[in-house]
């Protein structure tokens, strides 16, 4: 009891500083016992490393939804192009009648396209072209997005993996050594079986974060990335996020420039429909020879042909092509007004994130193996209980493990703004462009 006694201050100065530490408030330790993450933070990363931008553009060349959306795009370009070619081909006859008067005849017909058909579909064709590029570019920076946050969530997930090894050997030793004192009879069997107990927490623990590994290795694999041949991740953060975001960033957004270009498809869906009530007129010219008997006479005929709209005057075809550009313009509203929240927000949340990791980088708190040497030099001189021996050290390595996984949420924020603002491509520094593109 007595040593008990002596040993609650020093206990009660522990857990304080137990208790800083998770608050990201330790005061600096010497620099041989700093954490891998309390270095200094240098200059703010402006622009991506090349070896990212060469890694997401063999993600874009592989990955089938990019592949896709490209072959998506292509169709698009060649139906508007289709669109550019005259409507009506012209079409030729040939007809022979054998009766008492022998006729033989040739004749050439042309549908005009008087009401301007052609030109009312090149508007939609380019328009849906526009649209299928701006899918495609959305599409690549959502395969990029999810590439950057699976990159950094499987190397911060290495990082922590590594971490709860670390804490498996410092509890192993630890039960190791808690079961010869109980042999000695020094403590009594219930603090050597929450040794144990501490043991095969921290082992179902690290069975934990290797299945986070895991989860974030299929998160790259399933957007044709390779976990083995990743490129590091600045330990620079990028710089702060502006925020609110111009509204010219927003309106420059692939999904922006989706919907906008849908709806001037279904604006110029209206003349279509409108140009489709209004009839054409077909002209044939025909030539031949009439035979009767001795006497032969030559044919010369031209006709005119225009079908009447009368049981279908395709009325509801506009009224209908009305509604659908009402509601496309709708979605370009709609769309524009979420993506500037969407924009805002996340550059808040990477502020935040950003702000809260340089805060734990400068307080330079050290490492586990240094608190778990000093916990437990003072167990072994019995000024620790093993309950405080285990609750000190467990808080101490949740610490440095919530901190660890801190940078990650930074990359994965820093990713979601870069793709609510349309950043992504300028910080690559390169278009949204797979390397096929170029050839």
């Amino acid at each position: 009891m007595s040593v008990r006694t002596r040993a609650r201050p020093r206990v009660l100065w522990l857990a304080v500083s137990a208790s800083a530490c998770l608050s990201v408030a330790v005061a600096a330790a010497p620099t041989e016992s700093v954490s891998p993450f309390a270095a200094a933070p240098p200059e703010a990363v402006t622009q991506a490393p090349p070896a990212l931008t060469q890694a997401l553009r063999e993600v874009w060349a592989r990955n089938p939804a990019v592949q896709a959306a490209e072959a998506k795009a292509a169709a698009a370009e060649a139906r508007s192009q289709a669109a550019a070619r005259p409507l009506y081909n012209p079409e030729i006859e040939v007809a022979a009648e054998r009766a008492d008067v022998n006729t033989r005849s040739v004749g050439l017909s042309q549908t005009i396209d008087w009401s301007g058909k052609r030109r009312a579909r090149v508007g939609v064709g380019t328009a849906e072209w526009r649209a299928a590029e701006a899918e495609r570019d959305q599409i690549r920076q959502d395969i990029g997005l999810q590439w950057l946050s699976g990159c950094a969530a499987y190397q911060v997930a290495t990082e922590q993996v590594s971490l709860g090894n670390e804490r498996v050997r410092i509890l192993g030793q630890f039960a190791s050594l808690a079961q010869r004192r109980f042999t000695a009879g020094d403590i009594p069997s219930l603090e050597r079986d929450l040794a144990e107990l501490a043991l095969q927490e921290a082992r179902a623990q690290q069975a934990e974060l290797l299945a986070d590994q895991a989860q974030a290795r299929r998160t790259l694999a399933a957007v044709g990335g390779d976990a083995t041949a990743l490129p590091e991740l600045p330990r620079a953060l990028p710089p702060e996020a502006q925020v609110p975001v111009a509204i010219s960033l927003i309106d420059a957004l692939p999904a922006l420039r989706q919907v906008r270009a849908e709806s001037e498809a279904a604006q110029a869906r209206i003349t279509v429909a409108e140009r489709e009530r209004r009839a054409d007129p077909t002209v044939s010219v025909s030539t031949g020879r009439v035979t009767d008997g001795p006497l032969r006479d030559n044919l010369l005929g031209v006709t005119l042909r225009i079908p009447l709209f009368v049981r279908n005057s395709y009325r509801a075809e506009v009224t209908a092509a009305r509604a659908d550009a009402d509601q496309a313009e709708a979605a370009v509203r709609d769309r524009q007004l979420r993506a500037t929240a969407e924009a805002n927000e996340a550059g808040a949340a990477y502020n935040a994130m950003r702000d809260a990791w340089l805060q734990w980088e400068a307080s330079r708190a050290s490492r586990v193996a240094d608190r778990a040497a000093l916990l437990q030099r003072l167990w072994e001189a019995g000024e620790l209980s093993t309950a405080d021996y285990l609750v000190q050290l467990k808080q101490s390595i949740d610490t440095e493990l919530t901190a660890t996984g801190l940078r990650a949420r930074v990359w994965q924020a820093w990713a979601d703004w870069l793709a609510a603002t349309g950043h992504l491509a300028p910080w690559l520094g390169a278009a949204l462009t797979s390397p096929t593109d170029k050839e």
